[in-house]
This record gives C-alpha cells, structure tokens and sequence, in this order.
C-alpha cells in the first residue's frame, strides 16, 4: 500500500568507527533500482506495441503468482496467459507507475507499487488501481515478475480457475534459504495472531518496517503511526484474520515475500457477522537485528471463503 515523492530506500553511509577502521561499502543499489522503476513503466510500452495478453504476460516469470481480484490465486505463466485471454474487460491503454520499492543486497530480487492507469469506455474516462510486483532476475537475464497484486482493482467477470497449490510448493531449498522462508513464513502467521489479539491496527504497527507502507483510500500511509493512525479508523468495527500459503526469499536473505488468504468480519445492520474474503501479497525485508518486517502489503477479494 506508496505515492510519487519515490521514496527512497535511505542509503545510510557510515563513516568509519572510533578506530578509523574503513567502513565496508554498500552495493549500488540505486541505479539497480532506477533500471528497475524504468523498467516497471516500460509495461505501458509493450501492452500497446503487442496487445493483451502477449502485452502483459511479457514480464513474468514462468513460476509467477498472480493475484486478480475476484479469482483465486493463479501460478504459473500459462494459467496467467489464460487469464489475460479470457478477460472481456482488458483495456485498449494501461500505463504504470511506481512510487516506491527497494533491491535486495545482491541485487537479484526486488519489488515495485504504485499507481495503474486503465483507460476505460469512453476512452476519456480513466480508472486508477494499485499494485504491488515482485521482481528477481538470474545472473546476464532480465527482470521478471515473480508475483504480483492488482490492488483497488473491481473483480473480474471472468469466472476462472480452481484454487491450486503453487508449482515449485514441493522444491527442494538450500539449507538457509528454507530457514529464511520459515522464518518470514512464521512471522506472517505470527503477525496475523497478534492482529488476533491487539487489533488489526496494532499489529500492523507493530510489523512495519520504518518506510513500511500500506495503501489507504485514496492516500498512501507511511511508517507504524500513520500506519496505525489509518487502519485505527478504518477498523473499528472490523477485524482480519490471515493465513500465508506461500513465501519466497531472495538470495541474499535480506529480501521476500509472502502470499495468503484473509478473511474480513464485520456486523451487519441488522449485527449479525459479515465476511468478506481475499488474498494478499506482503513485502517483507529483513532487520538488523534478524527479524522482518512488512515494506508493503496489499491484496484483493476472493468470491469465495478459501478451500
């Protein structure tokens, strides 16, 4: 859930200890990050030069998740393909445009949100969505979309797709990369029990990184008090519940994702219990001090309570 003041990934350059020891130098994040908000526009470019769904699918990764609202959750670059191709509402135009995101230390794995564009009918009209993109890229290959959020966006029309296990669920990690997964996996999980416990509000605070950001409506709130702030009026009279079923981290252990599903209960006119469903895609980026926390969260609705 951020706007276009870019907000920088604050690259802190320390000058040396009290023993002038030299301090190690940090990667060169931000033209890696420039090319990859560069890129994130570029998508604009190549829906119109090849039309959907070719346009769209151009960018992902052939083990990407893709979450659209109104549908489960789908894997894997041909079912994406298809759900591209099946749209009745696909747009003639449709530009993006960051305004937040960060690499990782390797410089392999990254994410991007910001603001959709879609060009509705009358073509003068125009519908503004979010997003959220998970980006890695292989040694000499380019960016890929690993998994992705339409944030804001209305459901589609387009019945699709029984909810599937991700592809690689099964894969076999090296040793401290599953480590990393669990880790952010069970702080996802455990997130969503203090959000049990405190308040939906609370909890966020309490797992947002300092530039951890999360999209209110119509503004984007930045850091736990806004953060808490937002979400305390919001959800009063609400409470959310998550679960993650599936995580990813990048190499360098610094950087990853989590996706689950949510339920929403609020109360009825009438005060008997309401639920709505969805899921989610959640940044997170580790700490200092090893533990993680969110640096954007977002997801969309899902017609039906999760299997």
């Amino acid at each position: 859930m951020r706007t276009r003041a870019i907000i920088p990934a604050a690259v802190l350059l320390c000058g040396c200890s009290l023993r002038h020891r030299p301090a190690a130098p940090e990667p060169a994040r931000a033209p890696t990050l420039d090319s990859l908000y560069q890129l994130d526009r570029s998508r604009g470019d190549s829906l119109a030069a090849r039309g959907a769904p070719d346009g769209l699918a151009a960018f992902l990764a052939p083990n990407v998740a893709f979450l659209r609202a109104g549908v489960p959750i789908v894997y894997g670059w041909p079912a994406s393909q298809a759900l591209f191709a099946a749209s009745k509402s696909a747009p003639d135009a449709v530009t993006w445009e960051p305004i937040g995101g960060g690499v990782s230390q390797d410089l392999y794995s990254g994410y991007t949100y910001g603001v959709t564009a879609r060009a509705g009918s009358p073509p003068a009209t125009v519908r503004l969505e979010r997003y959220i993109a998970y980006w890695e890229r292989g040694r000499g290959q380019p960016w890929r979309i690993v998994a992705y959020a339409e944030v804001g966006a209305p459901p589609t029309t387009d019945p699709l797709a029984r909810r599937i296990d991700p592809p690689d669920a099964a894969k076999v990690l090296p040793k401290p990369i599953a480590a990393a997964v669990a880790n952010v996996r069970a702080t996802d999980s455990l997130f969503s029990d203090l959000a049990d416990r405190l308040g939906t509000a609370a909890a966020f605070a309490a797992n947002a990184d300092e530039y951890g950001a999360v999209f209110g409506s119509p503004a984007l709130a930045v850091g736990p008090k806004q953060i808490a702030d937002f979400l305390g009026l919001a959800g009063r009279s609400s409470s959310l519940s998550w679960r993650p079923v599936y995580a990813n981290v990048a190499g360098s252990l610094d950087l990853g994702f989590t996706i689950g599903d949510y339920t929403s209960t609020s109360r009825g006119a009438s005060g008997a219990a309401i639920q709505r469903f969805g899921k989610y895609l959640t940044v997170w980026q580790r700490q200092r001090d090893g533990s993680w926390k969110f640096m954007i969260d977002g997801g969309n609705s899902t017609p039906a309570k999760p299997e």
